[in-house]
């Protein structure tokens, strides 16, 4: 078989909703093909919403239910969208949502139970991608390189702004990547202070002016001095990032705008570590690709021509390559690198679930 059909399903950290992804990989020599054939975000309610936001302080029990009650949401959401859009997948990946990462004490916690996926939809489920990975001494952290490095070669570096901006750089035979800073997570949590959800084209932080105080406090930050392998969870967001721009007298316009050059200043750093030729393209996806602002902000300070594919790419590429790291485990194939997550070696992450 060299042709494969997979439902790829993420949850990201800034908590816009679930994206689920229909795609065809085909397998020519040593290359692969792939399509994303349907796809679609479905928005969590309110309810849902707070319940994943709150989770970290919850109880154990909140914890479990919540994690079983997570997948049962998902089975049903991909019963919908196969039965809406008649649909046959041999496989679903699911990435499951982030509520604990915490790789220096060696654990990362992605709920959404994938028995109760396999249980609803009867398809096989593989899940739980990162705790072998920390069982090898990694990070768990970042996986989709290990995709873009079969996907996406053809460009050197790639950047995701999604709730945390990652970036990885594909050298010969080598890939390094990590997770830069805070990204939609930041900016999101700051508009809510406004009633909403997302800063839509960036409106609300152009209108804002860049406070260096905040911007020195933010670019002082530990973490960016650490070397990678790295990685990054809500819990440092809430504890070393909320801190700072909630003491900030400033407007929330202000504090976007600030924000915004912060992660431009930091992906302009990361790249500056890396050999590069001014001719090299980095492609960037995930929401805050969407954010024309955000996106002045990082070409003003890297040195490298951005490369904004199609909406669907930008807003499926993560669902899309764990569609492909499900397939690989299927095919017992390697599907995380250690050069990126600085375990102990190359290796198959995931936990499979039947669903006969």
């Amino acid at each position: 078989m060299t042709k494969y059909e997979v439902i790829g399903l993420m949850s990201g950290t800034s908590l816009d909703g679930v994206d689920i992804a229909f795609c065809e990989f085909e397998k020519k020599g040593e290359d692969w093909d792939y399509q994303i054939l349907k796809a679609e975000t479905i928005p969590y309610s309110a309810s849902w919403k707070n319940r994943l936001s709150e989770l970290m302080n919850g109880t154990a029990t909140d914890y479990v239910k919540t994690h079983v009650e997570l997948g049962r949401l998902y089975g049903g959401l991909i019963n919908d969208f196969i039965s809406v859009n008649k649909l046959k997948p041999f496989l679903i990946a699911s990435h499951g949502h982030t509520v604990f990462h915490q790789p220096e004490n060696g654990f990362t916690a992605q709920i959404g139970d994938g028995s109760q996926i396999a249980a609803i939809t009867c398809i096989d489920v593989v899940c739980d991608f990162r705790s072998k990975d920390l069982g090898l001494g990694g990070q768990g952290a970042p996986l989709v390189p290990a995709g873009e490095r079969k996907l996406f070669n053809s460009y050197r570096f790639c950047l995701n702004l999604g709730g945390i901006a990652n970036i990885s750089v594909m050298n010969n035979d080598t890939t390094v990547a990590y997770d830069v800073c805070p990204a939609n997570m930041a900016l999101n949590y700051l508009v809510e202070y406004l009633g909403k959800s997302y800063d839509k084209d960036g409106l609300i932080a152009m209108k804002g002016k860049i406070n260096l105080p905040l911007l020195n406090l933010l670019n002082k930050l530990p973490y960016y001095e650490l070397p990678y392998p790295k990685s990054l969870g809500r819990e440092w967001f809430t504890n070393e990032v909320i801190p700072l721009l909630d003491a900030a007298s400033i407007s929330i316009e202000d504090k976007l705008a600030t924000f915004c050059e912060h992660i431009g200043v930091q992906i302009g750093n990361s790249i500056k570590t890396h050999l590069f030729s001014n001719n090299d393209q980095m492609l960037v996806t995930g929401g805050g690709a969407f954010n024309p602002y955000l996106i002045n902000s990082i070409s003003n300070k890297v040195p490298l021509k951005l490369v904004i594919p199609d909406s669907q790419t930008i807003s499926f590429k993560e669902a899309l390559i764990f569609a492909f790291l499900g397939l690989l485990f299927t095919r017992n194939e390697k599907n995380v690198m250690s050069s990126v997550t600085g375990s102990g070696k190359d290796h198959i992450g995931g936990a499979l679930y039947k669903g006969n």
